[in-house]
């Protein structure tokens, strides 16, 4: 696995989208300070993952974007993309199929980071993910930035075990670890929740358990009491049936005697008939007597018939006001009943309304002195705190006091101590002897002034001598740089154009010796360039035949260029036509063939005159344009011509020799500037340390003299302020004596109102009881009073009810007499309407009699058997109104019995609608029914039930439900805590398991890089010894020390090295750590820095070793590494501030160079 190439844009100082090529095993990165080359480096980390702006040398992750230069605005995003080839196979996984990979990373201003893998969006995870196990990663040991190499060196030991951890591949297990600890910690997180809910949901279920007991006894004796019931029901049903089958048989007795009756009815109306036949017969005889005599005897009958109805209706309706006067009787004497006990509940209740109004009134009476002494102990506690809080107060003040006055006392006797200090010190002060040796040496040091002074001059004289020249020679220098830099700079550019002229000359390297390239034989003015080439680009860079003919050439047809044009000889010649391509080249002899090329200035010029070309001409304008009749031709990019070429070439020669001469003659100038820098640098330093010398005597005599003159200064200084300072403590000795006094008079005071304050606090302690008292007496009798008031409003309430249930039965009975009334009204109309007409019947009757007896004696020889006849039919008939009387007795009790019967089927109806209301079933009832089942008895049983049922109280329905839900949920959740045991169970071991493939693969790749260290450590210090060592004895947790002996040096820690000492070691670390584990490429940044010529060289011996496998891109100003690349890359700032590339290939133009 390689890195083939980066591509940047806006990143950092890569502003303009560029390509960066790492074609080669060994790449140097190299440009001037500044220049933008470590950017590369960052840009690698940041694509790898690197989400710490401090590690891409930012303060924040937007910084990576372009901000901006004197010449451009700021960018709004920036993106890198790397190019892995990975056609060995490195990266595994998914991606191990393919030949080549690109990671992308893409930032906006808004600090929204995109990373993709072969253009498809990803997470940075993925990204890490895809690395691990190879050594690359933002802040592995395969990116080594500047002054990292001592960071690895003075690194902690876990920060180096990072590295062993990452040559091992067990970065990929501690991340397989860190998630699986999570996963731990997780479960046993939900472990200890589900702890906490399976302890709730137990207790729960304890409560629930005993709800559901009380729960299942309720609905047992719901259940009880509705089996009861339906029993009850049952055996009033069956009673109900007994009572209905008695009244039935009754009125089957009553029916067949009435049939009886109707029969007998019947047998006597055929008697009747008879005789009324023999009437008939003697009527036919008695003509009209006999006639009339019939019709007579008839209205007879008819109102004897009608006379006996009314006497029975009469019968009847003085019955039933009989019935209803007796019923009367019973309403009044209930209804007076009713009335009395209406006029005693109104009693009761007006003389219990005022005892409720007394009490009432004497309930609010108490409850206000209840609150008023409330009141009144709440202003008492009220005060009485205030009271507390005045004396803990002064109490406070009088500590106060005390603590106080004695720190006064003691700030008073460090006072005076502090005072006798100070005259004690007063009279030991003496700066007459400092005062005589100050004037010393103020004569000393005047002397000293005046040789200074005049060796200054002479040095200052020297200095400005030794300034111009040197400036002289920085000039000289400067101008030898700049000039040198653009040899070099030319030399690079002839150098890469004349690879490209090379690869264009020898791009057939197995054509014949004997041919040429055309261009190199013709001679273009440069503004032909661009339309030769085009000629030259369609012919496919011609060739041309030295002394072959064309049937020469065909004899060598394995040796000619693919695809190529060849000339012959033949094809050349010297004569040339007018306004042609040939005309144009100032060679002798040209191809014949750009006779017929015809020259114009633009490209419309030829477009526009193609249709006047004669057969086998063409028109080639100085553009590039080339066009016939049927065809044209597009010239392409100028600067990739190998005419163009050829003539920068030619160019970049000249310049080049121009600046040689004159780099000959400013290096004569530096060396003639250089002498007199020396010789002026020489007096300079001679004069100067004479000067330096005097100046040295004048600062010591000037040091003593300030030390004397500050010490004299102290001495006053310390006078003014030990007299002040005394002053001030004799001032603040006053303050304390005066403070003194006022704090004992406020001590006094604040004594006084404390001891006042005392007695008003024990005062308030003993009342307090008081307050108490009558406070709880008036609260029991508030609760007394509202006690008594409850029960007289229940007794009122009671009373009340009664009133209105003894109105409602005054009211019915009332009712019930109107409607008897209004009966025995229409009975008694009924009773007169009756006795009306009987008068006029009897005269009617009477009528009819005289009538009769009239006709009677009229009959002659008919009479006697006419009156026989009519006398057995008077007596059938009075037979027929007897069976007719007893026929309708009988039809009056049969209706009343099925009265009696309709009453008994509706409660039937009723009960077994109740036993449906109650879903039961009659039959199953009735068939579990005991036989001795009596309705009394089980009576019993239901009230007994229904008491046990009401004593249960308030009972959860639903707790058997819930119960049974909540058990069903405890199952679960110990089903789910088995499964976590079992989960946590399977992670401390894949835990363990991780431990001891990371100690294995710890210990193994520790051995080995340690191996490793102390065979590459004597190669890169030619000798000497080093190792590594571990802090502890648990692989899993201990760090790595390394520990060097260099050439010649005893063996000590790292810290006790060199600056290249420890550079070299740690390279040593790191390529040992490459042997194990090659990273697919190593980037270091001037990593060669601290270390001189002959380590620079050691250091690139190993690079080139290791670059047989490893892939190295380095930063380096050094020129010995330089030397060692295969393929120089270099970073320019031609723009302030924006980085460009340029590239060259060393083997290349090294090989260019010998040629």
């Amino acid at each position: 696995m390689r890195l083939k190439k980066i591509k940047l844009a806006g990143f950092k100082s890569f502003v303009d989208p560029t390509t960066i090529p790492f074609p080669s095993e060994m790449t140097a990165v190299v440009g001037p300070n500044g220049c933008g080359k470590s950017n590369v480096i960052d840009a690698v980390r940041w694509v790898l993952g690197e989400s710490s702006a401090k590690n891409l040398r930012g303060d924040a992750m937007t910084d990576v974007i372009f901000n901006g230069s004197s010449a451009r605005k700021p960018v709004g995003q920036c993106s890198v993309e790397l190019f892995f080839d990975n056609s060995a196979g490195r990266i595994g996984g998914e991606y191990a199929t393919y030949s080549e990979l690109s990671v992308r990373r893409l930032v906006t201003r808004d600090a929204q980071s995109t990373y993709f893998l072969n253009g498809t969006k990803c997470r940075r995870r993925d990204v890490t993910d895809l690395f691990l196990g190879t050594g690359l990663g933002p802040r592995s040991y395969a990116i080594i930035e500047q002054g990292m190499i001592s960071r690895l060196i003075e690194s902690k030991p876990q920060e180096l075990r990072v590295f062993i951890e990452e040559a091992a591949g067990i970065s990929k297990y501690k991340e397989r670890r860190r998630e699986t600890e999570n996963r731990i910690r997780h479960t046993q997180d939900n472990l200890e929740r589900l702890n906490d809910v399976r302890d709730e949901l137990g207790q729960q279920l304890e409560k629930l358990q005993r709800q559901a007991a009380a729960a299942t006894r309720y609905k047992a004796l719901r259940e009880k009491v509705r089996e009861l019931k339906g029993q009850l029901a049952g055996i009033r049903f069956l009673k109900n049936n007994e009572q209905t089958e008695n009244l039935q048989q009754a009125l089957q007795g009553h029916q067949q005697a009435l049939d009886a009756l109707v029969s007998r009815q019947h047998g006597d109306e055929a008697g009747m008939l008879t005789y009324k036949e023999q009437l008939a017969q003697n009527k036919q005889a008695a003509d009209d007597v006999q006639q009339q005599l019939f019709t007579t005897s008839n209205a007879i009958t008819r109102i004897e018939q009608n006379e006996l109805h009314s006497q029975q209706r009469k019968q009847q309706i003085e019955a039933e006001l009989a019935t209803l006067n007796e019923q009367t009787n019973l309403l009044v004497t209930g209804l007076d009943e009713a009335n009395q006990a209406l006029a005693s509940s109104k009693t009761g209740l007006d003389a219990l309304l005022p005892q409720q109004e007394l009490n009432d009134e004497a309930l609010a009476q108490a409850k206000d002195m209840f609150q008023n002494a409330e009141q009144e102990r709440r202003d008492f506690s009220t005060q009485s705190r205030e009271h507390e809080q005045i004396y803990h107060r002064l109490k406070q003040e009088v500590q106060t006091c005390h603590s106080q006055i004695q720190s006064t006392m003691n700030m008073q006797l460090r006072t005076t101590q502090r005072i006798s200090e100070l005259n004690d010190e007063l009279t030991q002060l003496d700066t007459d002897d400092i005062s005589e040796r100050i004037a010393i040496l103020a004569a000393q040091i005047d002397e000293a002034e005046v040789q200074v002074s005049g060796a200054l001059e002479q040095y200052n004289g020297t200095k400005e001598a030794l300034a111009s020249n040197q400036q002289a020679l920085a000039q000289a220098e400067s101008m030898h740089r700049q000039l040198d830099g653009e040899r070099q700079s030319l030399q690079s550019t002839i150098a890469a154009l004349s690879a490209l002229q090379d690869d264009a000359a020898t791009s057939n390297t197995d054509v014949h010796s004997d041919l040429q390239l055309l261009w190199q034989q013709l001679t273009v003015p440069e503004h032909l360039n661009d339309c030769v080439e085009t000629v030259l680009r369609y012919w496919h860079q011609p060739y041309i035949a030295g002394s072959l003919e064309v049937n020469e050439l065909v004899n060598q047809i394995t040796f000619l260029p693919m695809g190529g044009r060849v000339f012959a000889q033949s094809a050349f010649t010297d004569v040339k036509q007018p306004n042609t391509l040939a005309a144009a080249l100032p060679n002798e002899r040209v191809p014949e063939a750009f006779n017929h090329i015809l020259l114009c200035e633009t490209n419309a010029d030829a477009l526009g005159s193609v249709n006047t070309l004669a057969e086998g001409q063409t028109l080639l304008s100085q553009e590039g344009l080339w066009c016939a009749k049927d065809w044209v031709v597009r010239g392409g990019e100028v600067e990739n011509s190998v005419l163009h070429r050829a003539s920068k070439l030619a160019e970049l020669s000249e310049t080049l020799n121009r600046i040689e001469s004159d780099l000959t003659l400013a290096q004569a100038k530096v060396e003639e500037a250089d002498t007199l820098v020396n010789c002026n640098a020489e007096q300079s330093e001679n004069a100067k340390l004479t000067y330096e010398n005097l100046k040295n005597t004048l600062v010591q005599h000037t040091n003593a003299m300030s030390v004397l003159v500050m010490q004299n200064e102290q001495l006053a200084a310390r006078n003014a302020k030990l007299k002040d300072e005394l002053s001030k403590q004799n001032v603040m000795l006053d303050k304390e004596e005066a403070q003194l006094i006022t704090l004992s008079d406020q001590l006094e005071i604040h004594e006084a109102q404390l001891s006042e304050y005392e007695e008003r606090v024990s005062e308030a302690q003993n009342n307090r009881e008081k307050f108490d008292n009558k406070v709880a007496q008036l609260r029991s009798k508030v609760e007394s009073l509202t006690h008594q008031a409850h029960e007289m409003a229940l007794k009122v309430q009671q009373l009340e009810s009664h009133q209105n249930l003894y109105a409602q039965q005054v009211t019915r009975n009332q009712q019930q007499l109107t409607d008897y009334q209004s009966r025995r009204d229409t009975l008694s109309k009924e009773l007169n309407d009756l006795s009306a007409p009987q008068a006029v019947q009897k005269v009617q009757l009477q009528e009819l009699l005289t009538q009769k007896s009239e006709l009677e004696n009229k009959r002659s020889e008919y009479q006697s058997k006419h009156d026989e006849i009519e006398q057995l039919l008077r007596e059938s008939e009075k037979g027929q109104q007897a069976l007719a009387k007893d026929i309708q007795e009988r039809t009056s009790n049969i209706e009343k019995l099925n009265i009696e019967i309709e009453g008994f089927k509706v409660r039937a109806t009723a009960i077994l609608e109740q036993l449906e209301d109650s879903k039961l079933s009659l039959k199953s009832i009735l068939e579990t029914l005991p036989d001795e089942a009596e309705e009394s008895k089980w009576q019993k049983e239901l009230e007994s039930t229904q008491g046990s049922l009401s004593r249960l109280g308030a009972v959860n329905l639903a707790a058997v439900e819930e119960y049974e839900t909540q058990s069903e949920r405890k199952l679960h959740l110990d089903t789910q805590y088995n499964d976590l045991t079992d989960a946590l169970e399977t992670l401390q071991s894949a835990i363990r398991k991780i431990d001891k493939e990371t100690r294995t693969r710890f210990s193994t790749t520790f051995e080995q890089v340690n191996q490793d260290l102390k065979a590459l450590f004597p190669k890169v210090f030619g000798g000497g010894s080093a190792y590594l060592a571990l802090t502890d004895d648990d692989l899993l947790e201990t760090g790595v020390t390394i520990m060097a002996r260099p050439p010649g040096k005893k063996n000590s820690t790292i810290h006790l090295l060199s600056g290249g000492e420890k550079a070299l070691t740690a390279l040593s670390l790191v390529f040992a750590i490459f042997r194990l584990n090659p990273a697919p490429f190593c980037l270091l940044d001037e990593v060669d820095a601290p270390l001189d010529d002959a380590n620079v060289g050691r250091f690139c011996n190993l690079v080139s070793e290791m670059s047989q496998t490893v892939q190295f891109i380095y930063i380096t100003h050094n020129k010995i590494a330089m030397e060692m690349a295969s393929h120089l890359t270099g970073v320019t700032m031609a723009e302030p501030g924006v980085s460009r590339m340029v590239a060259v290939d060393v083997d290349e133009a090294m090989a260019f160079a010998e040629a």
